[in-house]
């Protein structure tokens, strides 16, 4: 709830300078009236392109479709009736207009145009780009004297570490307690904190191969030694992590976590 209200107010703020700026010809309007214009449409261009794009995450997770393709999918198909109502309202309220004949597909490119742009501003904000580059070795030095080695001296080589932590900011660490999925996110919790990854939820349990967890819900992954107690409701389970959040337990994957001891 919290981040859809952080969403509604950038949304809105998002109008009101498209509405101080006043593209597409809108900028003849009076300032009061094309900044109530703009906020409103991309308001209601919101509420349209939101459970769609939802729709659409759906869709990727279930099939092979990247999750790009889906959401641009979403995208061209959330815009045909955002351009109807666009062009409604420039008629007067009027359905003859050339609006919604011939204009409509100049009219359909600009709302899509729009609506892209807001999407990668979107993706911006809420999420943080993969850390690349690895911490380079520190040179030997030619005048160090070789020093004979036990063999016990040597290090036995570590397992190498899930790629998923590299997206993480380090602050975080790697106590990975569980994963959520919301919308086109993961929000993967930590010890430490949380932190929001544009990824598909199948694609970061890949990720975290050889890691003690499993899938509990078709939202939400779960460390193993991260649960600290089970809750029953009725028929339904959750499981009390250590952070303190309460992982459901989807009714199809109860007898899994008893097969694997879980419960």
């Amino acid at each position: 709830m919290r981040q859809l209200a952080i969403e509604i107010f950038i949304i809105a703020a998002i109008g009101a300078v498209l509405g101080l700026l006043g593209p597409f010809g809108t900028y003849e309007m009076p300032t009061a009236m094309r900044l109530a214009y703009w906020i409103c449409f991309i308001l209601v261009g919101y509420a349209i392109y939101r459970p769609v794009q939802t729709v659409a995450v759906w869709l990727s997770e279930t099939t092979e479709i990247p999750l790009w393709a889906a959401l641009l999918f979403a995208a061209a198909l959330a815009a045909i009736p955002l351009t109807a109502v666009v062009g409604f309202a420039l008629a007067g309220m009027s359905f003859d207009t050339d609006y919604l004949g011939a204009g409509f597909g100049r009219l359909y490119l600009q709302v899509l145009g729009i609506g892209l742009g807001i999407q990668a501003g979107m993706w911006l904000l809420f999420t943080r780009h993969v850390r690349t580059g690895e911490a380079q070795a520190e040179p030997v030095s030619a005048k160090a004297a070789p020093t004979p080695l036990d063999v016990r001296d040597i290090p036995m080589p570590e397992r190498p570490e899930p790629p998923f932590f590299q997206r993480l900011p380090p602050a975080l660490g790697d106590h990975l307690v569980c994963l959520e999925m919301q919308d086109h996110y993961v929000k993967a919790h930590t010890l430490a904190g949380s932190e929001m990854l544009l990824m598909r939820l199948r694609d970061a349990i890949a990720e975290l191969d050889g890691v003690d967890g499993l899938q509990v819900h078709r939202s939400w992954w779960v460390a193993r030694d991260q649960v600290r107690a089970i809750r029953r409701e009725g028929r339904g389970i959750k499981l009390e992590l250590a952070n303190g959040l309460l992982a459901p337990v989807a009714r199809n994957r109860q007898e899994a976590l008893r097969s694997a001891g879980w419960l």
